[in-house]
Order: C-alpha cells, then sequence, then structure tokens
C-alpha cells in the first residue's frame, strides 16, 4: 500500500494553499463583516483563481481543465477549508463538472463555460421544504406545453441565488415512473418570467453567503434547456454524492487543522499561575485528541477519494464514504469547539475567527445528508455484507 500523495498533486496543494494564504485569508474578516462578498472584489479573484490554474484543475482536460481527479479536489478543497467558506465558495469549480460531461454543445457554450471562465453564475437547485435530505421527496413538477415545459415550485437553502443569473433546476416530470427515471433537470434563468427570489434565509453562519427561497409559479422553460436526458437527473445526483460529500469533509479537515494551530499557538503564549498553557496536562491532552482525530479523518478522506479514483464502486466503498462525512463534521465541531475552549474567553469572542469556524462547520452535521442519514446509510450497507 502506497500512501505518498503524488508529486503534481502535492504542487496543487502548496499552489492552492498559497491562493488562500495571499489572496483570500485578508479578506476573511471584511466579508463576515459585511455580511457580503462585493461582486467588486469576488471578479477579479475568480480570474486571479482562472489564471493559476486553481479554478478549473477538477474540470476534464477536454474543457481546458486539469483533471486531478477527486484525490486532487480532495486536496484543493482542504486547503479551502482554511478559510470562511463565505470566501472560497465557489473557488473551484467542482461542480461544474458533472455539468459540462452532459451539456449539450449550445448549453455549453451559454452557460457552463461562461460559468468557469467567471463571466456567469449559475447555482444548483434541487433541496426544497419538504424534501432536503431526501432527494427523491422533492415535489416541484415540470409538466410539457408544447416546445418547453412549465414548472412549478419551491426551492429553498439555495446558496448565493442572490448573485447567480441561472439555476439548475430539479423538477418531477413523470410521476408514475420508478423513482429513478422520474426527475429532471432544467437550466433556468433569473430573468425567466415566474422564476423569483421569493425570500433571504437567514442562518446561523456562513456570513457573506447567502441562502435562498426560490419560487417558480408557471415558469415556462424551453425544450433546449433540459439538461441531460428526461428522467435522468436522480441518477446523476446520487453518483455525485460521494465526491461532494469528500469534498465538504476535506474542507472541515482543513478548518479543523487550522483551529488546532491556533490552539497549539495559544497554549504556548498564554500564561495562567506563571505556567504557559501547554504544560498543563489537561490541555495537551485536549491537543493530542484534536490531532489523533484530524488524522484519522484526513486518511478517511484520502482513502475514499483514492478509492473514487481507482473506480472502486462497490456498496462497501459508498458506506465509507458516508462514515467519511459522518466522522469529519462531528470531528470539525468537536475540535473548534475545544480550540475556543482552549482559548477562553477570547476564542468566544469575535476577535478570533474561532466562535464563525464553529458556526460554519455546525452547518455540515446536516447539509448534503444530516448525521442520521449517514448513519442510516452506514447500517443498510453494514447489514448487507455477509
Amino acid at each position: 500500500m502506497d500512501f505518498e500523495i503524488p508529486e503534481d498533486l502535492k504542487q496543487i496543494q502548496m499552489l492552492v494553499r498559497r491562493f488562500v494564504k495571499d489572496e483570500l485569508l485578508p479578506l476573511e474578516e471584511m466579508v463576515e463583516e459585511k455580511h457580503d462578498f462585493p461582486e467588486e472584489i469576488r471578479k477579479p479573484l475568480i480570474k486571479r483563481a482562472l489564471e493559476l490554474g486553481i479554478r478549473q484543475m477538477g474540470v476534464e482536460p477536454e474543457y481546458a481543465g486539469a483533471g486531478i481527479g477527486a484525490l486532487g479536489q480532495v486536496l484543493a478543497s482542504e486547503e479551502m477549508g482554511r478559510v470562511s467558506e463565505a470566501v472560497s465558495y465557489g473557488i473551484l469549480a467542482g461542480e461544474l463538472v458533472g455539468r459540462l460531461e452532459i451539456a449539450t454543445e449550445e448549453q455549453r457554450e451559454r452557460y457552463f463555460l461562461p460559468a468557469l471562465q467567471g463571466d456567469r453564475e449559475g447555482g444548483i437547485a434541487w433541496s426544497e421544504p419538504n424534501a432536503a435530505g431526501d432527494a427523491a421527496g422533492i415535489q416541484t413538477r415540470a409538466v410539457r406545453d408544447g416546445k418547453g415545459w412549465v414548472l412549478n415550485g419551491t426551492k429553498h437553502f439555495i446558496t448565493r441565488a442572490d448573485k447567480d443569473d441561472f439555476s439548475v433546476v430539479s423538477a418531477i416530470t413523470d410521476p408514475d415512473k420508478p423513482k429513478s427515471e422520474r426527475f429532471t433537470q432544467f437550466i433556468v434563468e433569473f430573468d425567466n418570467p415566474g422564476f423569483t427570489r421569493e425570500a433571504y434565509q437567514p442562518t446561523m453562519g456562513r456570513y457573506g453567503l447567502k441562502s435562498w427561497e426560490l419560487s417558480l409559479q408557471d415558469c415556462f422553460v424551453p425544450e433546449e434547456n433540459v439538461l441531460g436526458e428526461v428522467g435522468g437527473a436522480l441518477r446523476r445526483q446520487l453518483a455525485r454524492f460521494g465526491t461532494g460529500r469528500l469534498t465538504i469533509s476535506a474542507r472541515l479537515v482543513g478548518a479543523a487543522q487550522r483551529a488546532l494551530e491556533m490552539a497549539k499557538s495559544y497554549a504556548k503564549q498564554r500564561h495562567t499561575f506563571g505556567e504557559p498553557l501547554a504544560n498543563r496536562q489537561a490541555v495537551q491532552w485536549m491537543l493530542v485528541d484534536m490531532g489523533v482525530n484530524i488524522h484519522a479523518a484526513r486518511m478517511m478522506t484520502y482513502h475514499a477519494a483514492w478509492e473514487i479514483d481507482q473506480e472502486v464502486a462497490s456498496r462497501p466503498a459508498q458506506m465509507r464514504q458516508a462514515m467519511v462525512k459522518l466522522y469529519t463534521t462531528q470531528m470539525a465541531c468537536s475540535v473548534i469547539d475545544n480550540a475556543i475552549q482552549i482559548h477562553g474567553g477570547v476564542g468566544y469572542s469575535k476577535m478570533l475567527p474561532l466562535e464563525r469556524m464553529y458556526r460554519d462547520a455546525r452547518l455540515y452535521r446536516i447539509a448534503e445528508g444530516p448525521d442520521e442519514m449517514m448513519k442510516h446509510i452506514i447500517a443498510r450497507y453494514m447489514l448487507e455484507m455477509e
């Protein structure tokens, strides 16, 4: 077994690390205070990431990307996790990968390649009020009408919808078919009549990365805006859960590592009763537990990504992806909480990023499949194995 990261991926890792340190971290406090990332600052960053080859590194070479695979995307996401997600969101174009592959030539030229270049913004609208973790539970309907479809429904917690000019919207196109053939995705522009940003949904964390409720009321979408084949959306969505959950997990490993580094530094310089905190066994053991858990999460994440790159599509591999998501989300919340504890009152204050990091990390015990769903998936696979 070879646990060495390939040299080309190491170079990518270091490139992203420098970009985060030099370009993104200096903006973190400003975005947090403004609850917004001004486009006049963000747009040049996208272009800069494109020039460096960072933005498109996960995209296949046929679309001018590097095709770095799941492990490469995990390594890049881990480095991005060291900075507020409100700053790093959308810098990597990972979400575009699957869309470029299934889009028609016209759709690529009109929507996805401009989005890759940073000239357009497009989001994904799947989640609904009564169907968040249950991808097959959405109720938005699309009904054929002449040379297109009419969509009706509601989407919620759609990230950065205020900045998007189009969205990939999922809807039921044939409720009588099996679930695997029931759902279709549509490219819907925000200037389409009947497609509106209904309400901003304030959240506990991710300031500067707003979530929105979207409404579709008799919204007509032309046939040429169907993304992929009719009825094939759920299969594609479920297939992307693995890599998506791993990149989230990697982000949380990066955030936890930053929290540990802050805690170590503070424990060495903060003195109580004449001694540095680092001399206290209670603090040492907290740091040890943090380090051990981060290492375990990192190895789990790397291994699961390696399995995807090796095309290990077995049910045990899918089970391990769910294990990674479950473990890393809980790990990150625990590590950041301990870092706050070591810092004491200043850790709880807004003078340091730790309280923000805790609020942001807490989301992912819910988003992209809550802890309870991950346990359900793991248990189901475990009980099926002999």
